[in-house]
């Protein structure tokens, strides 16, 4: 069992009440003498607060929410026995019980009403705790849930929220945790879809998740950039550390993707072919690209552009060092990086060869990073041209490794709308540099803008040995639907072309 931790929302979840819900907003209607809406109105206007979604069916002047949200849970009283659980909860929530998990409900419902239908369908035994509202008011349950999962004191790796609605990937990503919403709920698969959620159409799909224990990294380099090893042997090392998927993405190279492609179809493990492009504008910016085809000429001539920029851009960090003081050249960098690609972090460990650094980190840390005394500048692609150039050769374009553009969560929102415009897919949501607050933040800017994530360990094997494939640190864990949600949204652009 992957997670241990389960967090239910209740309304559209653990219980089918939709076509309930919809019976009391037709009732509170026809008191009004209005016309009734349709499902699939319902769907297109449930939002949270939910003050929001009566918004989109009566003028202001009929906006008493005391009044309406009194009325509203009166009808539901009288319409309780429509309300039936959702098919399979019964049956998962015993058996996570019998497993050991730990279950909690979290919902903007009143806490004695869910307490009456959870005894009402035999589940009270498998809840251990349900956040429940003191009132009728329909109150974001976000903070109370975040509170509770800060006093449990576990691993967000061990945790995972399933809801319906947007505002339960929102209160998931409040709490740092995975999130799968059910397309049967309050909102629907159209607009989750839409927003980059990651959707089952059941419970039992649900089921398959919380029992996958399938991992994938979508971040990795080889020697045809400034990794250690080779593709193949990339490939080869992904399959015993028991991946299930990974993607190759050497910088500004697609040289690697043939040889670990043949690989893969040697072994047991399902392979992407991807590239990380490097893009300076106000800062740097490396952008990930994901199902690439390495022969399209668009990302090719972007990839020539920038050898010779690269070249240019090393031989200049080697000019600033040896101005520092330090003997170091390109052409000794060169032969460290095996006579192909000359990366920083190929200059790094050159510098811990001479003694200068003990560390790679150290050396970027203190010389070659940005804002450093010896980093240079790019300035030959934009983050907006890479993420073009990526789109133009199929694949999915990722912000990668948010954490290090320096920019705080306003600057990263303008950067994130500007290359959404130019067709960016999402960022990294997961990330060993990132902090548990870093993951919150970032994911819960993605879900602000519709943006999906992906994620991995930036693997460059022995160049940095403290990272290692899938793991990161020790403690990163990429669940295998992140990468089914990337094939639906690749489904869905290329359904569209």
């Amino acid at each position: 069992m992957r997670y241990h931790y389960i967090f239910w929302d209740f309304n559209g979840t653990v219980i089918d009440d939709v076509h309930n819900a919809l019976g009391c907003v037709n009732d509170l209607l026809e008191r009004k003498n209005r016309s009734p809406i349709t499902l699939s109105e319902y769907y297109n206007y449930v939002e949270t607060p939910i003050i929001g979604f009566y918004r989109h069916i009566l003028p202001p002047e009929e906006l008493d929410f005391d009044e309406i949200s009194g009325d509203y849970h009166k009808d539901y009283a009288r319409r309780i026995d429509e309300t039936q659980l959702a098919e399979g909860a019964y049956e998962l929530m015993h058996s996570l019980k019998e497993q050991g998990a730990h279950q909690y409900i979290v919902t903007a419902n009143h806490i004695d009403e869910v307490t009456q239908l959870i005894n009402r369908f035999g589940i009270e035994d498998c809840v251990e705790q349900i956040l429940g509202a003191q009132n009728t008011l329909a109150e974001s349950k976000t903070e109370r849930a975040k509170k509770l999962f800060s006093s449990l004191n576990i691993h967000p790796n061990d945790a995972i929220f399933i809801g319906d609605t947007l505002h339960d990937l929102e209160t998931a990503n409040a709490m740092g945790i995975d999130c799968v919403l059910v397309e049967y709920g309050h909102q629907g698969r159209k607009l989750l879809r839409e927003h980059n959620a990651f959707t089952v159409a059941s419970i039992r799909d649900v089921e398959k998740i919380i029992y996958d224990n399938r991992t994938v990294d979508f971040h990795t380099h080889s020697t045809c950039s400034d990794g250690t090893l080779t593709p193949s042997q990339l490939v080869r090392h992904a399959e015993k550390s028991g991946l299930s998927a990974f993607a190759l993405t050497d910088h500004d190279s697609v040289d690697g993707i043939k040889e670990a492609m043949a690989e893969a179809e040697k072994c047991n493990i399902e392979f992407i072919p991807g590239i990380e492009f490097s893009a300076a504008d106000d800062t740097e910016t490396h952008i990930i690209g994901l199902f690439i085809d390495p022969d399209n000429e668009i990302l090719l001539n972007t990839i020539k552009k920038l050898k010779d920029s690269r070249r240019r851009r090393m031989e200049d960090i080697c000019r600033k060092l040896r101005n520092l003081g330090f003997d170091i050249t390109h052409e000794e960098a060169l032969r460290v990086a095996g006579g192909n690609f000359v990366g920083r972090a190929h200059i790094a460990k050159l510098m811990v060869t001479k003694g200068y650094c003990e560390t790679v980190k150290e050396c970027f840390d203190k010389y070659i990073g940005l804002g450093k005394p010896a980093y240079s500048e790019k300035n030959e692609l934009t983050a907006t041209e890479a993420v073009k150039s990526i789109r133009a050769s199929g694949g999915l374009a990722f912000l990668a490794h948010l954490n290090q553009t320096g920019y705080d969560l306003e600057q990263l929102e303008n950067l994130l709308t500007e290359l959404k415009e130019a067709g960016l897919n999402g960022v990294e949501g997961y990330y060993p540099e990132y902090t548990a607050e870093h993951t919150s933040r970032y994911r819960a800017l993605a879900e602000k803008l519709s943006l999906a994530v992906s994620g991995g360990s930036d693997y460059h094997a022995d160049m940095k040995p403290h990272i290692q494939i899938g793991v990161g640190k020790g403690d990163l864990r990429i669940p295998y639907y992140v990468l089914e949600n990337l094939k639906n949204i690749l489904k869905k652009e290329n359904e569209t072309v």
